[in-house]
C-alpha cells in the first residue's frame, strides 16, 4: 500500500520554492485586471454595495443618537408614571429590589 502523504519526491531546496513563488506572483500580476477601487467605480454592483454600506453606517449613527435620547425619555416616563406613595416608589423606581425593611415597615423610617 502506497503512502498517500509521501513527500519524499518533492524537492526541498528553498531556491525551488522561491522560483515557484516568483512564477505565481508574475502570473497573478499579469492576470490582474485592476484594483478593487476600479471595480467599485465601474461596476453597478459596486455602486449598489457602496450605497448600502453608506446607508448602514448612517443608520447605525442615527440609531446610537436615538438610543441616547430614548434612555433619557425612559427615565422621564418612569418618574412621571411612578406611584405617589412611598411603597410604590420603593418597588417601582429602583433598578434593584427594595430592602426588606422598606416592605415590612411600609416605608416608615426607611429612605
Amino acid at each position: 500500500m502506497s503512502n498517500l502523504f509521501d513527500t519524499s519526491t518533492l524537492p526541498d531546496e528553498s531556491e525551488h520554492w522561491d522560483e515557484i513563488a516568483e512564477r505565481v506572483a508574475r502570473i497573478a500580476a499579469r492576470n490582474s485586471k485592476g484594483s478593487s477601487v476600479e471595480w467599485l467605480a465601474h461596476s453597478r454592483a459596486g455602486w449598489i454595495s457602496a450605497g448600502l454600506l453608506l446607508s448602514a453606517v448612517l443608520l447605525s449613527i442615527f440609531a446610537q443618537a436615538e438610543n441616547a435620547s430614548a434612555a433619557n425619555r425612559g427615565a422621564e416616563w418612569a418618574q412621571l408614571l411612578a406611584p405617589a406613595d412611598e411603597m410604590g416608589r420603593a418597588i417601582g423606581l429602583p433598578d434593584r429590589p427594595p430592602p426588606i425593611g422598606a416592605l415590612l415597615l411600609d416605608g416608615r423610617g426607611v429612605r
